[in-house]
């Protein structure tokens, strides 16, 4: 038995009806957007299954941070506590807060260590990144003790020199530093979700590959006092994240909370996870201004954060 095809023949109304039904679908799942102001690119429409994320009314001030392993316990976690003649070069950020991974890896706006094993404890040591297509490399120098020099948050990417420290048994570590590239190492490494390390001095040579994490978080980039800008990373992509503004208050309990004053912008998260923001004018002035005598400065901070977005020292 053959099932006849249903009539293709409609009525007129029916057709009005239908076309004005799909029109009006359409326009439900568009969201707005307002005309660019630049020659950037616009940014994408958010997921309609990304969770909207609200700015906190409120968080404490008071937020202590965690610091990174230090490179013995990452030799011993890469080589599985066996016995290890190979040279080695690695980045570590240190343990993944979330438990979601126990691999060696440099995390995004996290402290972090640059770590050889196996190198000369004299004489210079060269390494070079590659990400995207793009090759960075940095002088490293092995010292006995490090000096004070003020790390930037895109070292190993801008070219200026390194140092080690000797930490015995054939292991060099550098001092800590807040991993995040500047562009366009940024977003190559973030769609990437690793880079390639390597080093060399004479004939010792290494060479490993480290994955990037991307635990949720906002950071002012390398060069804030010139470009305002903020990276925001690790929320869903496609997600809305709107970024505030924020007072402190002393309260009677001894507390010092950060209020919500106002948004003053949102970033919708790519594909890759990591989105840059320039901060207004005003709201630059408004953070950067010296606060009254026992006060804390105003900040920014992101959705689902609860943390300040602080300018690089």
């Amino acid at each position: 038995m053959v099932t006849p095809r249903p009539s293709r023949w409609r009525s007129p109304l029916l057709w009005a009806l239908t076309a004005f039904l799909g029109t009006s679908c359409t326009m439900l799942h568009q969201t707005p957007t307002a005309a660019p102001t630049s020659r950037a690119a616009p940014s994408p429409t958010p997921s309609p299954q990304a969770r909207d994320i609200l700015l906190a009314q409120q968080f404490d001030l008071d937020m202590p941070g965690a610091g990174p392993l230090d490179c013995r316990g990452d030799l011993h976690q890469l080589t599985q506590g066996r016995p290890n003649k190979q040279p080695r070069v690695w980045v570590s950020s240190g343990e993944d807060a979330t438990g979601a991974t126990t691999a060696v890896a440099a995390g995004l706006g996290e402290e972090t260590l640059l770590c050889l094993y196996g190198f000369p404890r004299r004489g210079p040591i060269t390494v070079t990144i590659k990400a995207g297509g793009r090759t960075y490399t940095t002088p490293v120098k092995p010292v006995a003790e490090l000096s004070a020099a003020p790390s930037a948050m895109d070292d190993l990417f801008n070219g200026r020199p390194r140092e080690v420290q000797d930490m015995g048994d054939g292991l060099l570590e550098s001092g800590f530093w807040t991993f995040l590239p500047s562009e366009p190492a940024l977003t190559d490494i973030a769609q990437a979700g690793w880079f390639t390390m390597a080093a060399r001095s004479g004939d010792v040579r290494a060479e490993s590959r480290i994955p990037l994490r991307l635990p949720r978080g906002a950071a002012a980039v390398e060069g804030w006092d010139r470009n305002h800008r903020i990276a925001v990373y690790g929320y869903p992509a496609g997600a809305g994240v709107p970024i505030g503004l924020y007072r402190p208050e002393n309260r009677a309990d001894g507390r010092v909370v950060a209020v919500l004053e106002r948004e003053v912008g949102r970033v919708v998260m790519p594909a890759h996870r990591v989105a840059v923001f320039t901060v207004p004018p005003d709201v630059f002035r408004t953070i950067s201004a010296e606060p009254a005598d026992g006060e804390d400065p105003a900040c920014l901070s992101a959705a689902d954060l609860a943390s300040c977005i602080n300018p690089p020292a």
